[in-house]
C-alpha cells in the first residue's frame, strides 16, 4: 500500500489517490508526489493527547512556514509580556501547542500556535483565528475555553487556552476498547449539550469525531470537552470563498451523506449524523462505515445502511440502538431536529433501558461491555489506520467533493455483484 494515500489535486483542488496520474475531475496529467518528509519522532502520551487539534489542513500556495525543530526555542519566551512558556505539549501538521503561565494570576493555561502558512490574512492564519473567536464567544462548560489570542513577534498567530490534562475520547477507546452504555451516554450528553450551545448561534462544528472530543478527569467525574472549531461554519456569515479556496470540513468517516454528495446547502444535522457515528464507535469499536479507499468510502455513506451496532455489541440497549441509527439517517429530516432532541431522546432511551432492566432484577448498563468477536471481515479503527493518509499528508477533506468522477464510482458500483 502507497505511503502517500491521498494527495489533493493542483488542478480541482480535491483529494485523490496518490496512484491516480491524471486528474479524474479535469482529465490534466497530475505528477508523481514528492517523497514525503521522514516524520517526526511518535509523541509520548502526554503529546498526543493534543495531536488531535492540530490535524493539518489545506492552504495557499506560497504560505510561510516555520521549521519545526526550532519550537523549542520557544521555551522561555514571555509572550506580550504576561505568557511565559514552559514546556512544548504536543505538535501537529499545522500548528503546536506550548504549556504556559499567565505570570500576571500565576495561572497555567496552553498557548497554542500557528507554525505552518501563518502570513497575515492568510486562509490558515482566517481558520486559526477564526476557531478561537468562536470556542470564546460559546462560553459553555463543555466547549474548550479560549482566554486570548494574538501575533508573537515572529508573526505567528496563537490561542491562549484552557489547559486540559486526560485524553481524547479517540485515545480512550483506543486503550480500554468499547465504554459501557452508561459511559458513552454521559459523554454524548455533555457533547451535544456543547452542540446545542453552538446550533444556537448559528454554528455548525462540521468535525465532529473522537479525536476531538477531549475527556479529563476530576473527583471520579469524567468532563467532555469539545475542540476544534476550525472548519465550523456560520448560517450566517459569507463562508464560501474558505469552501472554494479548499478549506477542510471534515474528516471522511464522520461525514454525512450531504456532504458526501457535494451538496452546498446543508445544516446543523450533518452534526447530528457524526454524533450517531461517535456513539457507534464508542459504543463498538467499530466504524459504521469503512472501506479501503477514499471514493469507496464514499460510496458507502451514500450507497449502504449502517449495521445495527448491537450485532457487535449485544449489550446495547434497543432503545438506545435506535435513537443511534435514527440520527444516522440518510435523510436529514429523519434525524433528531436538533442537538437538544437527540440529547432527550438518548436520556429517554436510557430511562427505558435502566426500567427494563430492573425488570429482570439488574442494571447491566454499567457492566462492561464483551468486545467485539474476532471477524475477519470486521474492520475495527486500528485496522483502518492503514488506510489513512500519513502525518505529513492532509488527514481531512474539502466539502466540495468529486461529482462526475463520484457519478462514475457510483455506476460502477451499480455493475459490481
Amino acid at each position: 500500500m502507497s505511503a502517500q494515500r491521498f494527495i489533493r489535486c493542483p488542478h480541482c483542488g480535491l483529494p485523490h489517490e496518490a496512484e491516480l496520474t491524471v486528474c479524474p475531475v479535469q482529465g490534466k496529467a497530475l505528477s508523481a508526489p514528492k517523497p514525503r518528509r521522514r516524520p517526526a519522532p511518535p509523541p509520548s502520551e502526554e503529546d498526543y493527547s493534543w495531536a488531535h487539534s492540530l490535524a493539518p489542513w489545506s492552504r495557499g500556495e506560497g504560505e510561510r512556514d516555520l521549521d519545526p525543530s526550532s519550537l523549542h526555542t520557544f521555551i522561555g519566551k514571555i509572550v506580550e509580556g504576561k505568557y511565559r512558556i514552559e514546556a512544548l505539549i504536543g505538535r501537529g501538521g499545522m500548528g503546536a501547542v506550548f504549556r504556559a503561565r499567565n505570570t500576571r494570576i500565576d495561572k497555567a493555561v496552553a498557548l497554542k500556535v500557528l507554525y505552518r502558512g501563518y502570513d497575515k490574512g492568510s486562509e490558515s492564519e482566517r481558520r486559526f483565528l477564526r476557531e478561537a473567536r468562536i470556542a470564546g464567544n460559546l462560553g459553555h462548560p463543555n466547549i474548550v475555553e479560549v482566554f486570548d489570542l494574538g501575533h508573537l513577534d515572529e508573526g505567528m498567530p496563537f490561542q491562549v487556552m484552557e489547559l486540559l490534562e486526560g485524553q481524547s475520547l479517540a485515545q480512550r477507546v483506543h486503550h480500554e476498547g468499547p465504554l459501557t452504555e452508561s459511559d458513552a451516554l454521559d459523554i454524548a450528553d455533555q457533547v451535544l449539550g456543547a452542540l446545542e450551545a453552538a446550533h444556537e448561534r448559528g454554528i455548525i462544528h462540521r468535525d465532529l469525531k473522537p479525536e476531538n472530543v477531549f475527556l479529563t478527569e476530576r473527583r471520579g467525574e469524567t468532563t467532555a470537552k469539545l475542540l476544534d472549531f476550525g472548519v465550523s461554519k456560520s448560517l450566517t456569515e459569507q463562508t464560501m470563498s474558505m469552501t472554494m479556496t479548499g478549506v477542510v470540513v471534515g474528516t471522511p468517516y464522520y461525514l454525512s451523506p450531504e456532504q458526501a454528495r457535494g451538496d452546498r446547502e446543508y445544516d446543523h444535522r450533518i452534526d447530528i449524523w457524526a454524533m450517531g457515528v461517535l456513539l457507534y464507535e464508542s459504543l463498538t469499536g467499530v466504524l459504521p462505515f469503512n472501506a479501503d479507499s477514499y471514493e469507496k468510502l464514499l460510496v458507502k455513506i451514500l450507497k449502504q445502511r449502517p449495521v445495527a451496532p448491537s450485532r457487535f455489541q449485544p449489550r446495547i440497549s434497543p432503545s438506545v440502538e435506535e435513537v443511534i441509527l435514527r440520527a444516522l439517517s440518510p435523510d436529514a429530516a429523519d434525524r433528531p431536529a436538533s442537538a437538544q432532541i437527540m440529547l432527550e431522546d438518548l436520556r429517554d432511551a436510557r430511562r427505558a433501558a435502566r426500567d427494563a432492566f430492573r425488570a429482570f432484577g439488574s442494571d447491566t448498563m454499567s457492566d462492561p461491555p464483551r468486545f467485539p468477536s474476532a471477524d475477519a471481515t470486521i474492520k475495527t479503527r486500528a485496522v483502518s489506520v492503514s488506510a489513512m493518509p500519513g502525518p505529513e499528508d492532509p488527514t481531512e477533506v474539502s466539502d466540495s467533493f468529486v461529482s462526475d468522477d463520484l457519478r462514475v464510482v457510483l455506476e460502477r458500483g451499480k455493475k459490481e455483484p
